[in-house]
């Protein structure tokens, strides 16, 4: 069992989750247009030698260490990155909503995609929403990436939730694949990128609801470590 500390931002106010988590999941491949999600199946083939699925979507389980709320970040090699996704933390039963990155080797991703999931830290904001006061605008909410590459802050991705697969879904799936969850962090799989992969010393995320006037953001720092011995 690991902890984490959030915020909960609540329309009447804040208050403190402190989760004890289980499990933490990454679900891949998660669109609900079938057409967008093979196109990018195709692209990741085309640009990474990412091997299609077997199956759609995908769940990966990873170790619960990789969740960090940690700014300063490490990764061997520089082809890892980011990407934004909403993130479900069930607790006790109740379903709460945040925003993280699914950062992934790329290069490990062309190789064997449950190791590049499993070895890089996955940041998470510390603030989440109750999903009950957005589910009703579930589909209006935005999700936005930027990338710092060589100097200068770059759009990378931008999307609605309408092109994720929904909260209910995703929990279906689990449900019928892995058995019955709860007290876990689940990545829901990402909006499509703008302009191809890009590398960058710095992952600025965002989820904004216009309805209610609120955003959550967090961004943190990518090092590329060598991958040579010194």
């Amino acid at each position: 069992m690991s902890q984490m500390r959030f915020t909960v931002l609540g329309r009447t106010g804040e208050t403190v989750l402190d989760l004890e988590y289980e499990r933490v999941f990454a679900i891949g491949y998660a669109g609900r247009d079938m057409e967008k999600t093979m196109e990018h199946i195709r692209e990741l083939e085309r640009e990474l030698g990412v091997p299609a699925p077997k199956k759609i979507p995908t769940i990966f389980q990873c170790g619960n260490y990789v969740l960090t709320q940690e700014r300063e970040l490490a990764f061997v090699g520089d082809k890892t990155c980011g990407e934004v996704e909403y993130v479900i933390v069930l607790c006790h039963g109740k379903i709460y909503i945040g925003v993280g990155s699914d950062h992934t080797d790329r290069e490990l991703e062309a190789v064997n995609v449950p190791k590049a999931k499993q070895i890089c830290a996955k940041p998470i904001c510390a603030s989440l929403w109750d999903y009950e006061e957005i589910k009703d605008h579930w589909d209006e909410i935005r999700l936005r990436s930027w990338q710092t590459v060589g100097g200068e802050e770059i759009l990378y991705q931008e999307g609605t939730l309408r092109d994720i697969l929904p909260v209910e879904t995703i929990l279906k799936e689990l449900n019928e694949r892995v058995g019955a969850v709860d007290n876990c962090v689940i990545f829901s799989g990402t909006v499509p990128v703008k302009n191809g992969f890009r590398f960058g010393s710095n992952f600025r995320y965002e989820m904004e609801d216009e309805i209610l006037g609120r955003k959550l953001s967090a961004d943190y720092n990518a090092e590329a470590i060598s991958e040579e011995e010194r």
